[in-house]
Formats: structure tokens, C-alpha cells, sequence
């Protein structure tokens, strides 16, 4: 039956198939998006946090989230976004990455759920973003003329980035 489906409702399901949500934040000046999968929930910035000793200062140390430890990592200092302030706004994103761990990333400000089409993402040179093109997926213009970041959570938190700088050679 679905053989029968018209050429433009196609075109539709397709162009549907190239969108995914995305929960979208602001770190300084700028927004970006991770896909919503990848979250597990938003949490105010905790008061309690289990600092390491001999870590970068961007991991900020360990906090129990029912019964499971998760680093939080405040990516606004890894990237350098601006000046770091832990206010109301500033919110803990805890992501779950392909090998099933659970870290928390610091941002300044979460907005909303999106559905970006993943089709017209174009790619991020170096220039315009604080945070390095490698960390990145690529960007969309939103309606208001702003732009729209989508960061590929798995490398900023990849394991190899919680050891020491040597990542950044």
C-alpha cells in the first residue's frame, strides 16, 4: 500500500527523516545544540560537588545522581566562553554517551527543544566559535538571522579529553 503514497508526501517523510530534536543552550555570547537524545536531564548547578585532586580545572569533581556518580565538566572554561558565573540560569546537561557513561556539562543558560533539519547543517570553520571546529557537527542559521551551533558531545567528553592537556597538542 504505501507503495501508492503520492511523490510529495515523499518528499515530506524524507525531508521529516532529516530532522532530529535538539535541546539548545547558551554558553557566552552563543547557542548551541546537542541532539536530545543524548540527554538524560537537566539539573540546576548542585551545591554539593566531590572535587578530584590533580584534574583541569574544567572538571569541576563528582556529584551522586540517584545512585550513579557523573563528572561535571563546565565546558565554559575548557572553551574559554567568557566570563564564568554560577548563577541561577546556569544549568548541569547530563548527557549519556555511546558507551553508556554519564557526565554532566556546565552550561550558562538552557533554552528550549528544537527540530532542526540535520540536512542543512553547514560546517564550522575555527572562526566564529570559542570552542574548536573538531568538537563541533556544524551550525544552522535560525530564523532571527542568529546562529545555531551543534556540538558533537561525544568528543568534548570523550575519555581521552578528562586526562590531562595533552588533547589539546
Amino acid at each position: 500500500m504505501e507503495q501508492n503514497v503520492n511523490s510529495h508526501r515523499e518528499e515530506e517523510i524524507i525531508d521529516y527523516a532529516n530532522t532530529s530534536e535538539f535541546m539548545t543552550f547558551e554558553l557566552g555570547s552563543m547557542k548551541y545544540a546537542i541532539e536530545l537524545p543524548k540527554i538524560r536531564e537537566i539539573l540546576t548547578y548542585p551545591e554539593l560537588i566531590t572535587t578530584l585532586p590533580n584534574t583541569s580545572d574544567w572538571v569541576k569533581g563528582l556529584i551522586n545522581l540517584r545512585g550513579e556518580v557523573v563528572p561535571i565538566l563546565d565546558i565554559r572554561i575548557k572553551f574559554n566562553t567568557g566570563e564564568i558565573v554560577y548563577d541561577d540560569n546556569t544549568a548541569v546537561i547530563a548527557v549519556i554517551t555511546k558507551d553508556k557513561r554519564m557526565i554532566g556539562i556546565v552550561v550558562d543558560k538552557v533554552d528550549d527543544v528544537q527540530r532542526l533539519d540535520t540536512s542543512n547543517l553547514a560546517p564550522v570553520s575555527d572562526m566564529g566559535s570559542s570552542i574548536p571546529s573538531r568538537y563541533l557537527k556544524g551550525f544552522v542559521r535560525l530564523n532571527d538571522n542568529r546562529m545555531l551551533v551543534v556540538m558533537d558531545i561525544e568528543s568534548v567528553v570523550h575519555k581521552s579529553e578528562l586526562g590531562s592537556a595533552e588533547t589539546d597538542k
